[in-house]
């Protein structure tokens, strides 16, 4: 028997064997003996056939379609004897059967990539600093007071402060109506900075019951006019500053004034940037890690991640029909760069894991269960034994105590980040 063992793309493998006739007998002879306990033959009970009456009726036949089963068990064997770390079940991509002759015969799978941590610490990382500015503060506050405010009807639309309420109807170059281009009820803020220019000055003091034409632009950038009817004006009156608005925000009794109320709004602004900016870092690890420490992802791996990529999109649409233009196939396409990331990261992270001897402890649990337990309704000591028992928030623990790892180790440059009201718009 010839055996050899050829390497593929990344960490698929090859096995390429050749078996003699006499080599193959013994593997026929059983499969002639498996046949003949199930055959039945005219004159004879079940399983009672003489073989050489099997072997002369079927023996070719059998010899044929024992021929994957053959090239199976001889790369299970080769495996096993050679102790390789097979990750994928072998697929057969040639069997080339020669009667009386030889078997010639290719497997391929994916093993185990040797991982090797070349460097996980004094990675070089960048880190945001965020710093609030107040155009942000002061953004948050007009927020809430915008969907705290109560409206009051009002005669004609004096300033800013007022929703006005139009039917809206388009118009040809000519003021003709044109049909089936017209919408009724249209709520407009006037100090919405999102507001076309030109609506903005033509709803300006406009008064119930009025009748206007604005000169405005179609989606491709002609002229067109639009014909508004003002069928309500409200002015806009915003909450009072003080304890119980306060309160109403933040949920937090005892802000007596405007400066601490921004400080409170400032602190939760902060939190929440710096929640961004820790998801920023924590990417930034595994992509660095993966730069420094590369490894071949095998594609078993890969096919297990674009696997559940692809659930997780059903998911999404649970009950639901899914879209008509999702195409597995160019989803997957799509998504297999990332697939690759992950299959790299998991691999370096799981040996991180192991050189280091990284566990979950006690407190660990316990923190997550008191993230949590309010929103499950559940004890803190109850959720931390489910926690212990689920694979994947452990995996979810053992991944972060890697990155933290690795980030405890970094040369981390601090680079500040004003935050402005800019960013909401952008976001």
């Amino acid at each position: 028997m010839d055996i050899k063992l050829n390497d593929k793309e990344n960490s698929r493998k090859e096995i390429e064997a050749t078996l003699t006739y006499e080599e193959l007998t013994p593997y026929f002879d059983k499969a002639i003996e498996s046949y003949r306990k199930k055959a039945t033959l005219p004159g004879f009970r079940k399983g009672k056939a003489p073989l050489n009456m099997i072997k002369k009726q079927f023996g070719e036949g059998i010899e044929y379609n024992a021929l994957e089963d053959i090239a199976g068990e001889v790369f299970f064997k080769y495996i096993t004897d050679n102790k390789l770390d097979v990750i994928s079940k072998g697929a057969i991509t040639d069997l080339d059967y020669k009667p009386k002759e030889k078997l010639d015969f290719k497997v391929e799978f994916d093993v185990m990539p040797e991982v090797k941590i070349e460097k996980f610490k004094g990675l070089s990382l960048k880190k945001k600093v965020n710093i609030i500015d107040k155009s942000l503060v002061e953004d948050e506050i007009n927020y809430h007071k915008f969907r705290s405010a109560t409206y009051e009807i009002d005669g004609v639309a004096a300033d800013d402060d007022y929703m006005v309420t139009v039917n809206l109807q388009n118009l040809d170059e000519d003021g003709t109506i044109l049909v089936g281009q017209s919408q009724n009820d249209l709520k407009v803020f006037l100090g919405n900075p999102e507001i076309y220019p030109e609506f903005k000055e033509g709803m300006s003091g406009i008064k119930e019951g009025e009748v206007r034409i604005i000169d405005s632009k179609n989606a491709e950038g002609g002229l067109k006019k639009v014909q508004i009817t003002c069928t309500k004006v409200e002015k806009i009156i915003y909450p009072e500053m003080n304890e119980e608005f306060f309160k109403s925000v933040t949920g937090k009794e005892g802000l007596k004034d405007e400066k601490e109320f921004k400080e409170e709004l400032k602190g939760e602004l902060l939190k929440i940037y710096d929640g961004i900016t820790e998801r920023e870092l924590k990417s930034e690890v595994v992509n660095e890690m993966i730069k420094v420490n590369d490894v071949p992802a095998p594609e078993r791996y890969i096919d297990v991640i674009l696997d559940s990529m692809v659930e997780d999109y059903k998911q999404q649409y649970k009950g639901k029909k899914i879209p008509a233009d999702f195409i597995e196939e160019e989803f997957r396409k799509e998504r297999r760069v990332d697939a690759i990331l992950q299959s790299k990261w998991f691999l370096l992270r799981d040996k991180l894991i192991e050189d280091e001897k990284i566990e979950i402890d006690e407190e660990s649990y316990k923190k997550l269960a008191e993230t949590y337990a309010a929103r499950f309704n559940m004890p803190v000591d109850k959720l931390v034994e489910a926690y212990k028992q689920n694979e994947d928030v452990k995996m979810r623990l053992l991944n972060d105590k890697v990155i933290d790892l690795i980030i405890e180790n970094a040369e981390i440059e601090e680079i500040p980040e004003l935050r402005t009201k800019e960013d909401t718009k952008a976001n």
